[in-house]
């Protein structure tokens, strides 16, 4: 699973059924070490052991119906009273809250962006609440504040580079397995809420001209974001709302080509110790913002052009 730990949210929510089919017996032991983990990491004082326990405990990673949204709402809540100025946390936090029946995940949201206010994350639960409740005003106000950040950022790297290792020591498995848990987790956390900036952003509603420029607005934020899920949303609602064969448009093309191209040089890379290849990728997650620059590094590492080719 080494390769698969390394790819980005969506990559591996696709490929975590094929490389686990037939093989129930290590989804089972995984899963087993996974929920073990939790008892042991909440035992802790520490905020990243606290907020690796609420990630697992509230996530159903391999399908196993095990999951427990209050009590991960409870561990994310001690892990940001022990770190109140991680904005990372704070997102956690909101995230977990905006899927946990009864709990108001306004404060936290509004947290996020008072400590991270050119992050425009911290507007998409205001932005679902809205156009579930079709509230045109507030979708545009939400739509409006994240148009006017500098990116969309989920902490990818952030997180991946801090609770990993919690995970690995606690669950006493390797690194790559590790991963694969929170990198699921996080992506069960983080695509939800973008089903609403894309809905907002399509259809009849472009035939306004004040919506198409605040999604314009919307779709920059997005491509600059920290996560390749995240760039590829901003990437679909800019060739909506840019005419075809503008600067804007062609950039979204070449970053979904980009984007392609650099998933298929990965895919077909011999693998490597599994050991030795996460270290090197936690620290390059340490050393990152964006995981495309984590990607870049590694595949510059394994001697291949991570520039696109000339071509159509």
């Amino acid at each position: 699973m080494s390769a698969m730990a390394r790819l980005s949210p969506a990559i591996c929510l696709a490929l975590l059924p094929m490389l686990l089919q037939g093989c129930a017996s290590s989804v089972d032991r995984l899963n087993s070490q996974i929920s073990r983990s939790v008892v042991t990491l909440e035992r802790q004082q520490d905020a990243d052991s606290l907020a690796a326990a609420a990630l697992l405990s509230g996530n159903d990673i391999f399908g196993k119906g095990q999951k427990d949204r209050k009590h991960a709402a409870s561990l994310i809540a001690r892990a940001t009273a022990t770190a109140p100025d991680r904005a990372d946390l704070a997102w956690l936090q909101a995230a977990i809250c905006q899927q946990t029946p009864s709990c108001d995940a306004l404060p936290f949201e509004v947290r996020v962006r008072t400590l991270d206010p050119s992050n425009g994350i911290g507007w998409l639960g205001g932005l679902a609440r809205s156009w579930a409740a079709n509230d045109d005003a507030g979708t545009n106000k939400a739509l409006r504040a994240i148009a006017q950040s500098d990116r969309v950022d989920i902490y990818y790297t952030r997180l991946i580079a801090k609770l990993t290792p919690k995970v690995a020591e606690a669950a006493s498995i390797s690194l790559d397995e590790a991963s694969v848990a929170v990198v699921g987790a996080l992506a069960i956390e983080s695509i939800p809420a973008y089903a609403s900036a894309s809905h907002a952003c399509k259809g009849e509603r472009l035939d306004q001209p004040d919506v198409v420029t605040l999604c314009r607005g919307v779709a920059r934020a997005f491509e600059n974001g920290d996560s390749f899920v995240t760039e590829m949303v901003g990437v679909a609602i800019a060739k909506r709302v840019w005419p075809e064969n503008s600067p804007e448009w062609q950039a979204a093309v070449d970053a979904r080509r980009l984007f392609d191209y650099q998933s298929k040089l990965w895919i077909e890379l011999p693998d490597k110790s599994a050991t030795e290849s996460m270290q090197n990728h936690i620290a390059l997650c340490s050393q990152y913002r964006r995981e495309q620059d984590v990607f870049r590094a590694e595949l510059i590492a394994a001697g291949k052009n991570p520039d696109l080719p000339p071509g159509p």
